[in-house]
């Protein structure tokens, strides 16, 4: 795969097989085989023992699964990457990938995915692990941190969830880097069309693969990507761990990126006119998006992402709490309630009792998410029927 092709190019043929000997298939292909033959045993050898490419059992690795991997990998700059069964396996394999280990301290922003905090405090918590969770925006309060607790690691999302929040990459992955900690990137929300973070010094970027790159609500995946001395704990960890990803997921997942850049182009461009709208409008306390002047990363998000958009999520604040809420999603007719984004439709989402179910009302406060919270990930519809639809639902 050429080097020089430009990105939309890549997200087309990432991935793509080249060296087939006449015909070539204009999709890539299913493999769903568990093991492969060998007709010569030091073939198969060197395979396991990790001395020549290969395949030898699904558990290992399959060419489906390394076909959409590989894709991730160039559009996301990396030199190598990982796949796993879903985004949390991933965030688990890129911790373990750090070498994480008991009396070790996490810095973990604050405004993570509540599943996210829950892995980092619960799972990684009861191995010995210390977590820290603070706002890594507030760069005074990160170096305090760093130099308190000269962490083993700094997680954090490169486009927050649900208040997009966008922290300072270059600025905090050097102040991490000088405190001898490795940060991890959950670029889920970005996505490699909107944000390289390995081109500002992270380690790791993860992805929900579940969302954007796949796109369609029809496939579970996750994937880490980043330098090549991590991949062989990350192989380690789908090997130990069995959380692997299955040659169907990994098909979809693939056909989903073709159309990322065109997708999220189109779903940018819907979300910044809907943030647009509905900030005008009375019947919002806040409208939380990173395109508008008076969301707090707005100048961060100018810098770092450009002309290429800030994003496909809106978040806003309904003043009434969890009874307007509840009615505001039940009168919605065109756009659904469910717990994910990046398909191709327009959902809502109620973090209180979803995404940040399990956080105490204190992380809650801290977080900035209240009773009237909504996210609203924005799909392709025409966004005047968004608009029509969001209005409609607003009234008694």
């Amino acid at each position: 795969m050429a080097n020089n092709w430009s990105e939309d190019t890549l997200y087309v043929h990432a991935g793509q097989m080249r060296d087939w000997p006449q015909e070539v298939p204009t999709a890539p292909s299913i493999i769903p085989s568990t093991s492969y033959r060998s007709a010569d045993p030091a073939v198969m050898d060197a395979i396991l023992g990790g001395d020549a490419p290969g395949f030898t059992y699904a558990r290992h690795g399959s060419p489906t699964v390394a076909a959409f991997t590989e894709a991730v990998r160039l559009l996301e700059k990396g030199a190598m990457a990982h796949a796993y069964a879903s985004g949390m396996a991933a965030l688990d394999a890129a911790l373990y990938a750090i070498r994480l280990q008991a009396g070790d301290h996490l810095l973990v922003s604050q405004d993570l995915y509540g599943a996210t905090l829950n892995l980092a405090e619960q799972l990684w918590g009861s191995a010995g692990v210390i977590m820290h969770a603070l706002d890594v925006t507030d760069e005074e309060a990160l170096q305090e941190a760093l130099d308190r607790w000269h962490p083993r690691g700094v997680l954090l999302e490169s486009i927050s969830n649900p208040l997009l929040k966008i922290p300072d990459l270059p600025r905090l992955v050097e102040a991490a880097h000088q405190a001898g900690a490795q940060v991890i990137v959950d670029n889920t929300f970005a996505t490699p069309a909107l944000l390289n973070p390995l081109t500002w010094g992270a380690d790791l970027v993860v992805h929900s693969a579940t969302k954007y790159l796949g796109g369609h609500g029809d496939a579970m995946g996750g994937v880490v990507v980043g330098r090549a001395e991590y991949f062989d704990r990350l192989h380690q960890y789908a090997k130990l761990r069995g959380s692997v990803l299955s040659p169907f997921d990994a098909w979809l997942l693939h056909r989903g990126i073709k159309t990322l850049g065109l997708r999220l182009a189109r779903q940018s461009a819907n979300a910044a006119q809907l943030a647009a709208v509905l900030a005008d409008r009375p019947e919002f306390q806040q409208v939380y998006y990173p395109g508008l002047p008076n969301h707090p990363s707005h100048a961060i998000a100018k810098a770092l992402m450009g002309a290429k958009g800030y994003g496909a999520v809106v978040t806003v604040e309904l003043p009434g709490g969890r009874p307007q809420v509840f009615s505001f999603l039940s009168r919605l007719r065109l756009i659904g309630s469910a717990t994910t984004v990046g398909d191709v439709y327009t959902l809502c989402l109620y973090p209180r009792i979803a995404s940040h179910r399990n956080q105490s009302p204190e992380m809650l406060r801290q977080m900035g998410i209240t009773d009237g919270t909504v996210r609203i990930a924005v799909g392709i519809e025409a966004v005047d029927d968004l608009v029509q639809d969001i209005l409609s639902a607003l009234q008694p």
